[in-house]
């Protein structure tokens, strides 16, 4: 049940961009459902930023697929020879800044210091980002080199062993285009549809470009990766119907069973999250869904609560 409408949730956030009109946010580098002439790039910034490369470069060090940080085995020059990271040049950092620089044969190459390696940021700390979350002190630790200069920990002890050591929380990764939101021509967009929402359902002003806005993240985000997952579907669903998507499937599971008391419930508290009336929210809940259900060869005239 949970896989049937998580399908037809996946089918909602496409419809979304019907709705929103913005075909993507007009990242213009892929498409959704593998249309001829997309190119993938496996890899993002620390922002969620898409790098343009088919290679992790420093700052370009996180899975666009899972948003987690990569690891010295998606390095170019790991297990070249068979050896696995031993294949990968290593640096030796003592504890005033200064790293030494061994070949893949463990053959000394050159003295540098920490400024020298891409993401420094000031004394002996590496990393990306604006705070010090995203930094990491380097003094007497040991890293391995990869191919494009990415240092990735080999610090046994260390809870990012074997991971680029520029990364962030992987709980924190956004996957969006933020160029793509921030241009002109996706805000006249959301501004165009957070007028609808206003005219066909009720919404306040404020209401209403709050939740285009939700929307249009969700279809940029979709069509920029190709996919949606739960974490986007749980941060949607909160902002645009105020209730949790783990309470949405619950309601629908029950009213695909008869009961329609869970619905009702779950609409009421929409309508006050949403500031609408009853009846507005649950026009707007099965708008929404119009053309998941279509999908499923269903007709929103059929779904009463």
């Amino acid at each position: 049940m949970k896989t049937s409408i998580f399908k037809v949730g996946a089918v909602m956030a496409l419809s979304t961009m019907a709705f929103i009109g913005c075909d993507g946010g007009g990242s213009g580098s892929v498409s959704i459902g593998g249309s001829g002439g997309v190119i993938y790039y496996p890899y993002e910034t620390v922002y969620g930023s898409v790098c343009q490369t088919s290679e992790p470069t420093p700052g370009c060090t996180f899975d666009r697929i899972s948003g987690k940080r990569i690891s010295v085995m998606q390095d170019p020059h790991y297990n070249d020879y068979g050896h696995g990271s031993d294949d990968v040049w290593f640096v030796e950092f003592d504890g005033s800044g200064w790293g030494s620089v061994y070949n893949e044969k463990g053959k000394f190459q050159y003295t540098a210091k920490a400024s020298e390696f891409a993401g420094w940021v000031t004394g002996s700390t590496i990393g990306v980002g604006t705070t010090g979350m995203f930094w990491e002190n380097v003094n007497y630790g040991s890293y391995w080199l990869g191919k494009n200069g990415v240092l990735y920990s080999a610090n046994s002890k260390s809870s990012n062993f074997g991971q680029a050591i520029n990364d962030k929380d992987a709980q924190d990764a956004t996957d969006l285009n933020l160029a793509a939101l921030k241009s002109d021509s996706n805000k006249k967009l959301v501004s165009m549809a957070a007028k609808k929402l206003e005219q066909n359902y009720g919404f306040t002003s404020e209401k209403a470009h709050a939740v285009a806005s939700a929307l249009n993240s969700w279809a940029i985000a979709a069509a920029d990766r190709g996919k949606t997952t739960t974490k986007d579907m749980d941060k949607t669903f909160k902002a645009v119907f105020g209730v949790q998507f783990s309470d949405a499937l619950v309601a629908v599971k029950d009213l695909q069973s008869g009961d329609t008391q869970s619905m009702k419930e779950l609409t009421n508290r929409s309508a006050s999250a949403m500031g609408l009336k009853p009846h507005q929210a649950q026009k707007f809940i099965k708008e929404m869904y119009k053309s998941a259900l279509t999908e499923w060869g269903y007709s929103i005239d059929q779904i009463n609560w």
